[in-house]
Order: structure tokens, then C-alpha cells, then sequence
């Protein structure tokens, strides 16, 4: 047969096209690539929106999430190719990728999932769909809804079976008007999938076809060329690919000129050059022109460049596959090929000059950026790119296993790695997310390597990998990975490697803590603080200390405050710097809500011992007064007996207020000693603090204190003279039942100045009724039975009440005068306090007056805010003048007799 018959159909295949004609896929000859996967994602994202939006409503969560991820899908695709076309036929999408005889590739649905979208496609009237860059949200929205419609018409149903459009079913002129109607500018439905193919393009293929040494067969049906070679026999060498290389090259300078001249002279042109070449190089490129047909919008230039990387790609994928090019040369051999290219230039140049005539510019001066691009370093890191993602999965697996797992190329591994844990392990053999992990862990082990290349690679590619290791390590990381990282990284000698692996380790350290993989956190932590200490390993200490700053020791901080179990890892780590931790803890008190946490901080310093407890202890002689009240609710929470012991010692140098608050901190605690501990500190703490130290006295029963109560009732101490404070101390000797206080009471009952008795009605009152109860009289019986009757209410709390409480109904009205001056009303009270409705907010610790209006009385009283509630809050009368607590005695006795 004559050889130009091959050609001649050829040429006719790519200078015609015929846009009704249905595309055959062409058989799927290498891997998968990173355009089709793109376009495959996004189509199953598309599918599944197609059934949300048929199962659920419009606002459904599900259907606004299956949009959101197609959306999401479809711009990922387009990042790689300017739109996204797809072709429906037989029962499955394929990727429109040349001429009309091997234009469409199949895309890869080993699920199924694809081919149900094609035959939804089908009976919708669909043959190919075009997606573009301005495609937004709102139009695929409408596409779901405008496809599930038309499956819902009895047409649609019919066309299942049927091989022809059946009534009903639209046609290419019903969805042309249907996406006008609705706007959709971005989207095209059955437009034809043609392209049209440069003169000079045909002239050039149809050279080359022409002096080949094929059968026509061979020509017109690619699939007989052995997968992964060039030809059958003896594998192709180097200076074979060169010479390849080179004819191309040649083929280039008539491109210069093929505008100016005929496309007779053009293709005779070719014909001359390629007479001159060797005929294995001839063959290698007719070889090369079988395998990758035009596409669309291909130029000559851009179709000689598509040529010579896939010479290059099939010449290093043979090579690898047969084990004679090994992962670590195989970028040395793209180097020194596209030197070969590059310098190919410099005649090229001297030959387009005499071409196109001195002086004059080149007509197409895309060769000489073509000539540039492959002058440039990033040509060759881009063909080593494309090498790996089109390397068969076998191979690729068994090069990640391997100590060359650091030749691949990060953003590669990441679309490979990316598969994997979207894989399902049930149906996708070997790959799953537990090769994933394998796999990553391999080429993390490729730190331990001596040469700073391997490290450097690795080190770069795990910064990149960062966003990955979330997904294929969803709970927690391996103790593997962090220890590689952490002891690379204190070996490592060169700053710039160094650096990078310092942000690998920090990612590390900032994903076990959003993981609550704490355990992992402390790993590296410790890890980076065991190494050298000397000046070149300074940068690990530094590193140490960023990773617990700022906002992830807040995040520990929290974490440790959460409402469930306590990880042990948490107080180790917080340890680490006490005065940071209570700094926080301070902080968080101050907020509306600290005190609801104050158990939680109790427990988390416990945890932590002695470290914070020691850094508390301390705090307490702060001269701040912030920092010295949170020291005091904190300590008193954890341990308290601590701070009682302290409290000797720190009780002198406090203000009123903060005596008031240890004393009442602990005052709600039963510690052994605390009455004991009171006694120790009553004659040096404020009077206003001192009446309840002597109520906790009196309640406990320390008849240690009776002495000093003596004192103190006889008005005996200078500092405590206050009739307020020695009607306390009465009280007291009274709960104790102290007989020695029997002589002292009565004196104060009878003692007179000539007509008047020596001691106020308030103090006489509170002695009278303690005599009552040390006597045990007759006549006392009523004293006794009211003190009774408190001692049973009181039975029901953990600690003992002093006075009783007694509800109003109807309730007194009161002014308060303080920090939220305003009205009040008067719920209940008793001889120790009040509770106040109020709309003004009141905050525990606040010191305020109260004047109670009952009737025609005015009680004045010094109270403290001890509660709160929404509605209110309960006082504590610190102080009272002698004639008011007389007032509110008597009002008492009244109502409980009432």
C-alpha cells in the first residue's frame, strides 16, 4: 500500500469536522491525569446534588452542602483547564481531548457513580455539557433543578430504553431556550464538541505521517502500540531520543516563514527536512504524532512542544518501568534534555534571520518563547511533575515505599495522597487511608537521610502536605511522625533546612492541639526542650516557646477548664509556667461567668501542685489588688487550709476588703482548725471583718476562744470597743454555752451609772439572752426554744446558720447607697442580713448601706454583697450602731412571735 495513504486520511480527519457526529472515546492508554481526576470529582459532587435536590427540600442543610462542595469541586477543575466540557455517550462522560476520531477519553468510574449521571443525562435530552469560568452557584442550583424537572416529564422516562429522542424528551434547541430563559450565561447544553485545526498544523502532521515506516493499521489504531514503548524490539535509546528531539527542533524555522508562503511550499519544506533526518528519529516522531493528535486550539508551536514532552515522558516512563532509570537520575536526565533543546536555539536563530530577511521580525514569535521556556529551569521541574503524576499507581506505590520517596514532587504526593484517603477501602484495591498513612510516614523516615537535598525535598514537601495530614490522621497523630520531625530537626545543620522543618513542626504542634492530642503535644515539647543547649541549637529553645505562646496556651488553658474529664497531659503542660497560668485564671474571674468556673480551676490546680499553689501562696502579698483577690478565691477553693495557715502572715498588710473576703472564702469551708485559725488572727484584723470571725468562732465551739471573747465583751481590747463587735463576741460566749461567762454577763445586765445602766439596751439584750442559754432557767425557756428551733432549720445545710431567717409578706421596702445606689425590697431577714430585690446589679464582695424601712423604723446597717441572682442578692450586716441593732432585734422578735 502506498505510504501516503495513511496520511491522506489523516490529514482529511484533522483539516475537517463534522459537528453532528457523534465522538468515539479513545482507549484509555496511560494514567489517569490531574485534569480528568479534577473533572471527575467535580462530576460525582454534581450527581450527588442532582439526588439531594430530588430527595430534600430547596434550603435543606444536605442540598446546601452537596452545592457548596460542587461548586467548590468545579472551581478546583477550572483552576487546570479554562472550562470544563464533558461528552455524554453510551452510557458514560468522557473528556473531549482530540479530533473527531479519538476525541473524547472515558473518565474513570470504577464506582458507578459516573455512569448513572449519564444515563440521567440521557433521558434528560443531554449529549455534552460545558461548564465556564463564570459559572456561579445560583446557575448549578438551577442546572439541578431544570434536569430533575425534566426526569419528572414522561418523555424522560421513556428515553431510558429508547436509542432516539423520544416526545417530550427536549432537544438541543429546547435547552438552548431553556438556559436563556434562566440566565444561565455560564453553562452550554448540547453545544457541539468541534475544533478546528491550523493549515499549517495539518501540513506539519501530515508531513510526518507521510514519511513514516507504518501500516496503516498502525497508523489509524493506536491501541496496537505497545502501552509504555515506542516501538516493538529493542528499547530506545538516548541518542535516539536526542535525534527525535532534535528533528523536531528542525521542524521548527518553516514555521517562521508559513504565513508568508503557500501551503504547498510549507509542507514541501517539512518533507525536505525530514528526508534529511535518520529514519528511528522519524519513527519516534510519527510514533509520537499517533499517540497525541491535535486538539483544540492547538498551534504549531504548541502542538511541536506537546510532542516533545510526551518523547520525553514516554522515553522516562519506559526507562523507569524497566528498572533502568532510577528515581534519583531521573531529573539529571530531564536537565540534560532540555539543555539539548535549549541549545538547539542558537541556530534556530541565525536560520530565522536568513528566513525572514535581516532586520525583519519573526513571524511567529511563539517559537522563540518556546525556545525560552525550555532554556528555563522550571521546564524541567515541570516535566519531572507531570512524569510522576502520570506514572501508573503501581509504580508510584512502589517508589513511596522506598527510601526514594523524596524524588517525588510535593504537590504530586498531595494529589496522590488526596486519592487515597478518599478511597474506599472495600472497592479500590491496595488503596485506602491506611496507605495513605504508610505512605507519608516512608517519606517522612526520609529526614533521617545524610545528603541536605533528600532533607531539604522532605521538608519543603510537608509544609506543603500540611492541610493533608488532618484528613488521613483524623483523630490523632502518630508518635512516629512528630519524633522523625522533632530529632531531624536537632540534627539538622543548614538554617534554611532548618527553617523549614521548624514550621513542620509547629503545624504538627497546632494540629495535636485542635486534635485535643495533647499526649503528642507534650512529645514534641519535650523533644525540642531535651536537645543542645548550646548557641547553635538555640533556635529549638526558641521554638519551644513559641509553641506554648499566645493563643495556644489559651487553648490548653481552656481545655483544661472544659467540662469533662481532666487529661493528665493538660497539667503537665501548664506547669510549665505557673505565673501565666494564674494570669489567665485572674483574667477569667473578672468576667461575668469566672466564679461558675472556679471549680474547674480548683481542680486544674490541684492538678498542677505545688508549682501554682506556691506561685498563690505568694500571690497573696501582692500589692496589686487584682491579682491578690484571685490569689485569695483560688486558694481558698484548692487549699484552703493553706491559705489559712498564711493567713497570720497576710492578714495584716490586706485592706478590709480583702480580709473580708479570705475570712468569708473561708468561712464557707469545714476545714479541721478553722475556728482555731480565726482566733489566731481576730485581734489584728479589721473591726469591720472581725464579727465574722467570732460568729465561725462561737459556732465551732472553740472554748479555746472564751478568754478572748471575755476581753472582748467586756470592751476590754482598744481596737474592738465597738458595742457591734462585743454583741458578737456576746453571742458567741451564748452559742458556746461558756459558764465562765456567767459573771461577765450578769455584770453587764446590772451594772449602773447612779440611774441609767452602764451598757447599751442592744448589748444588754444580746447579754440577757446568752445568760438565758448558759443558766438554763425556767424563766429562759423561750430563748431556748427559738435557739432550738434554729439549730434544727440549720440541719438541712452543710454549715450552721447563725440567725433565723425570717420571710416578709408583705416585704419591707429599702435604699440602698453604694456603687448601684437605688430601691430595693426586703424579702427576708434575719439578725445577719437581708435579701434585697433590686433592679440595679449587685456583684458579690461589694460593700453598700442599707437603710431598711419597716413602718415608721429606720434601720441604717454596713452590709457586704455575700450572693446573687437575677432578681436580687443576699447581704451580710458587717456593722450596725447599737440603737439600730436594737431596732432590728426587737422587729425580729416581733415577726417570729407573729
Amino acid at each position: 500500500m502506498n505510504a501516503r495513504a495513511p496520511a491522506e486520511k489523516m490529514t482529511r480527519q484533522l483539516a475537517t469536522s463534522d459537528p453532528g457526529r457523534t465522538p468515539h472515546p479513545a482507549p484509555d492508554v496511560g494514567a489517569t491525569s490531574a485534569t480528568e481526576l479534577a473533572v471527575g470529582r467535580f462530576l460525582r459532587s454534581f450527581q450527588v446534588l442532582l439526588r439531594s435536590s430530588r430527595l430534600y427540600q430547596k434550603n435543606h442543610p444536605r442540598v446546601m452542602e452537596s452545592l457548596e462542595a460542587t461548586e467548590r469541586n468545579l472551581r478546583a477543575a477550572l483552576e487546570l483547564v479554562p472550562s470544563v466540557a464533558v461528552a455524554v455517550e453510551r452510557g458514560r462522560l468522557a473528556v473531549p481531548l482530540t479530533g473527531p476520531e479519538a476525541s473524547a477519553r472515558p473518565l474513570d468510574d470504577r464506582r458507578g457513580e459516573l455512569s448513572a449521571l449519564a444515563d440521567t443525562l440521557s433521558r434528560c435530552g443531554v449529549t455534552s455539557l460545558i461548564f465556564r469560568a463564570q459559572t456561579n452557584l445560583g446557575e448549578l442550583d438551577t442546572l439541578a433543578g431544570l434536569l430533575n424537572s425534566t426526569l419528572q416529564k414522561p418523555g424522560a422516562a421513556a428515553s431510558r430504553s429508547a436509542g432516539t429522542r423520544v416526545a417530550g424528551q427536549p432537544n438541543r434547541q429546547s435547552w438552548v431556550k431553556r438556559l436563556q430563559t434562566h440566565h444561565l450565561l455560564g453553562i452550554a447544553i448540547n453545544a457541539p464538541l468541534e475544533h478546528k485545526v491550523d493549515k499549517v498544523l495539518a501540513s506539519l502532521v501530515a508531513a510526518l505521517l507521510a514519511c513514516g515506516d507504518n501500516s496503516e493499521s498502525e497508523v489509524t489504531d493506536p491501541s496496537k502500540t505497545p502501552t509504555g514503548s515506542f516501538r516493538t524490539g529493542e528499547p530506545v535509546s538516548l541518542n535516539e531520543l536526542t535525534s527525535a528531539l532534535r528533528l523536531l527542533v528542525k521542524m521548527l524555522p518553516p514555521l517562521d516563514r508559513a504565513q508568508q508562503n503557500s501551503p504547498q511550499e510549507v509542507e514541501r519544506t517539512f518533507h525536505d527536512v525530514l528526508a534529511e533526518a535518520d529514519r528511528p528519529a522519524v519513527n519516534l516522531v510519527v510514533r509520537a504524532v499517533v499517540s497525541q493528535a491535535p486538539r483544540e486550539g492547538d498551534t504549531p508551536e504548541s502542538y511541536v512542544a506537546r510532542l516533545v514532552d510526551s518523547l520525553l515522558l514516554e522515553f522516562a516512563t519506559e526507562e523507569f518501568c524497566a528498572g533502568r532509570l532510577a528515581p534519583t537520575d531521573l531529573r539529571k536526565v530531564v536537565d540534560r534534555l532540555s539543555g539539548e533543546l535549549a541549545a538547539a536555539g542558537g541556530p534556530l536563530s541565525e536560520i530565522r534571520r536568513a528566513a525572514t530577511g535581516a532586520g525583519q521580525p519573526s513571524a511567529r514569535p511563539a517559537v522563540a518563547s518556546l525556545f525560552a521556556e525550555w532554556a528555563g529551569e522550571a521546564y524541567a521541574a515541570r516535566l519531572s511533575e507531570r512524569f510522576w503524576a502520570e506514572l501508573p499507581a503501581r509504580e508510584m506505590s512502589r517508589v513511596l515505599r522506598s527510601r526514594d520517596a523524596w524524588c517525588v514532587p510535593a504537590g504530586t504526593l498531595r494529589c496522590y495522597l488526596d486519592q487515597l484517603a478518599d478511597a474506599d477501602p472495600d472497592v479500590s484495591l491496595g488503596a485506602s487511608p491506611r496507605e495513605a498513612r504508610l505512605v507519608l510516614l516512608n517519606y517522612v523516615r526520609c529526614l533521617e537521610s545524610e545528603e541536605g537535598k533528600t532533607r531539604r525535598a522532605v521538608a519543603t514537601g510537608l509544609v506543603e502536605l500540611h492541610p493533608l495530614l488532618e484528613r488521613i490522621w483524623p483523630h490523632q497523630l502518630p508518635e512516629e511522625l512528630g519524633r522523625v520531625v522533632v530529632g531531624a530537626l536537632e540534627r539538622e545543620t543548614s538554617p534554611g533546612i532548618a527553617g523549614l522543618l521548624s514550621a513542620v513542626t509547629e503545624n504538627l504542634a497546632r494540629l495535636a492541639v485542635a486534635k485535643g492530642d495533647y499526649e503528642e503535644f507534650e512529645r514534641i515539647l519535650a523533644g525540642l526542650e531535651h536537645g543542645p543547649r548550646d548557641a547553635e541549637h538555640a533556635h529549638l529553645a526558641a521554638l519551644a516557646d513559641r509553641l506554648v505562646a499566645d493563643e495556644r496556651w489559651l487553648l490548653l488553658v481552656d481545655a483544661a477548664l472544659a467540662n469533662k474529664a481532666l487529661d493528665p497531659v493538660l497539667p503537665r503542660l501548664l506547669r510549665r509556667d505557673p505565673e501565666r497560668l494564674l494570669d489567665r485564671l485572674g483574667l477569667l474571674l473578672t468576667a461575668a461567668e469566672g466564679l461558675d468556673a472556679l471549680p474547674a480551676m480548683a481542680r486544674l490546680l490541684r492538678a498542677v501542685g505545688e508549682p501554682a499553689l506556691g506561685a498563690l501562696e505568694t500571690r497573696l502579698f501582692e500589692p496589686r489588688r487584682q491579682r491578690a483577690t484571685a490569689a485569695i478565691k483560688l486558694l481558698a477553693a484548692t487549699d484552703p487550709e493553706r491559705l489559712l495557715a498564711v493567713l497570720p502572715r497576710a492578714l495584716p498588710s490586706w485592706e478590709w476588703n480583702l480580709q473580708d473576703l479570705a475570712v468569708t472564702e473561708l468561712a464557707r469551708t469545714d476545714i479541721p482548725g478553722l475556728a482555731g485559725g480565726f482566733l489566731d488572727t481576730v485581734a489584728e484584723a479589721h473591726p469591720l471583718v472581725v464579727p465574722m470571725m467570732l460568729d465561725r468562732i462561737g459556732l465551732a465551739g472553740e472554748f479555746a476562744a472564751v478568754p478572748l471573747l471575755l476581753t472582748i465583751a467586756a470592751g476590754e481590747l482598744e481596737r474592738l470597743r465597738d458595742v457591734f463587735i462585743r454583741i458578737k463576741a456576746v453571742e458567741a460566749l451564748g452559742r458556746m454555752r461558756a459558764p465562765q461567762a456567767a459573771n461577765l454577763l450578769r455584770t453587764i445586765l446590772r451594772q449602773r451609772n447612779g440611774l441609767t445602766h452602764a451598757e447599751p439596751a442592744g448589748l444588754r439584750a444580746a447579754a440577757e439572752e446568752a445568760l438565758a442559754l448558759i443558766e438554763h432557767r425556767p424563766s429562759s425557756a423561750r430563748v431556748r426554744a427559738a435557739q432550738e428551733a434554729l439549730e434544727r432549720t440549720t440541719l438541712a445545710f452543710t454549715r450552721p446558720r447563725r440567725y433565723l431567717r425570717i420571710p416578709l409578706s408583705p416585704p419591707f421596702t429599702a435604699q440602698i447607697a453604694g456603687p448601684h445606689s437605688g430601691a430595693a425590697t426586703v424579702r427576708t431577714i434575719s439578725l445577719g442580713g437581708a435579701y434585697l430585690e433590686s433592679n440595679r446589679r449587685l456583684a458579690v464582695g461589694d460593700s453598700i448601706r442599707v437603710e431598711i424601712r419597716a413602718g415608721f423604723r429606720r434601720i441604717h446597717s454596713l452590709a457586704v454583697v455575700r450572693n446573687v441572682s437575677p432578681r436580687g442578692g443576699g447581704v451580710e450586716f458587717v456593722h450596725m450602731k447599737q440603737e439600730d441593732r436594737e431596732k432590728l432585734r426587737k422587729l425580729v422578735r416581733r415577726l417570729q412571735s407573729s
